[in-house]
């Protein structure tokens, strides 16, 4: 419990006031403020254990967090093995199948972790349970279940729609299937008895190829997403099917043998900047962007923010060698 007593935490890092910045407000929404653009995206923390030390600031520069997916049952994902690293091009590919305890556990946890004092937002990205069975209608209310219950929970919510390891490969990622989720996480929404605001809803894309083909067909998805009314942002991009990434000819040798699984890393920054280019000009701006794929330097974020993201989000890697590096400083 002394880790999260805010008088033994770290102290803050002191980033620039020019860095703060207020997203998502307006109508029934929660304005959310943001100390530093940079976050940790989800995949890391997926049943939500660290809750209070994202919002306690432990993490010094890390401004928000977004823990998950979670599903509303409970799965014990793909079998093993299911991850894999390719050194090589400083890659990831996995094939985790959206192992997490479900939205009733990850719910308490989230409500536990409100009560502690908020120095960084934390969201909640949600998709559809692993499992072949649940499909077409029962994959919306499948989806809805977990809004309802993890919603009222969370600074911001985030509709995994996009998830290429899994065994369907993809789940909400056609306009007609995309809106009809969307109406009924609307309905949702206007059902539950929100105990302030309501969260921002954020819709979480894979990066379409950059090309006219790529764009045109991002374009499409985008007006969906505005059509409904329903969503506030978007975060960019999901991981990328491993076979459609640019690897080096050993990544590629590795990545077929694998033959499956979304890769995530450096491969995929480029293809990441450009569907943030190409959504933020589609848009015209109008949803803030979280831009998310191979973030691994300043470098590679500030590409992002200059694409058109708001916020910027990095892996576990990146946590990693943060976590490292502080305490490494801290000892000497």
């Amino acid at each position: 419990d002394w880790l999260l007593r805010p008088e033994h935490r770290p102290p803050a890092a002191g980033a620039s006031p020019s860095l703060r910045q207020e997203l998502f407000g307006g109508g029934e929404n929660a304005s959310l403020s943001f100390d530093s653009p940079v976050g940790l995206a989800a995949g890391f923390d997926k049943n939500a254990w660290l809750v209070p030390l994202y919002r306690l600031g432990f993490f010094p520069g890390l401004g928000f967090a977004e823990v998950g997916s979670v599903s509303a049952e409970s799965a014990d994902g793909n079998t093993k093995p299911r991850c894999w690293r390719i050194p090589e091009d400083q890659a990831v590919v996995n094939f985790m199948g959206l192992n997490n305890e479900g939205a009733d556990a990850v719910a308490s946890r989230l409500e536990r972790g409100r009560a502690t004092p908020t120095r960084a937002p934390v969201g909640v990205n949600i998709a559809k349970t692993h499992s072949p069975m649940i499909f077409g209608g029962a994959a919306v209310e499948d989806f809805a279940n977990s809004f309802r219950i993890l919603a009222p929970h969370a600074d911001f919510v985030v509709l995994n729609v996009s998830c290429p390891n899994t065994a369907e490969g993809k789940t909400f990622e056609e306009p007609d299937t995309l809106a009809e989720l969307l109406q009924a996480i609307a309905r949702e929404r206007s059902l539950v008895n929100w105990p302030g605001k309501q969260p921002p809803i954020l819709v979480k894309l894979v990066a379409t190829a950059d090309t006219e083909e790529g764009r045109a067909r991002q374009k499409i998805l985008l007006q969906t997403i505005e059509a409904s009314g329903t969503v506030d942002g978007l975060v960019i991009s999901n991981t990328v099917p491993q076979q459609q990434a640019q690897l080096s000819t050993t990544g590629r040798e590795v990545a077929d043998a694998i033959g499956k699984g979304g890769l995530s890393g450096r491969p995929i920054h480029a293809r990441s900047v450009a569907a943030i280019r190409s959504a933020y000009e589609a848009t015209g701006g109008r949803l803030p962007i979280i831009g998310v794929g191979g973030t691994d330097s300043a470098e590679a974020a500030y590409e992002k923010i200059r694409a058109g993201a708001s916020l910027v989000e990095a892996g576990v890697e990146f946590l990693i060698c943060y976590c490292c590096c502080c305490c490494y400083s801290n000892i000497q």
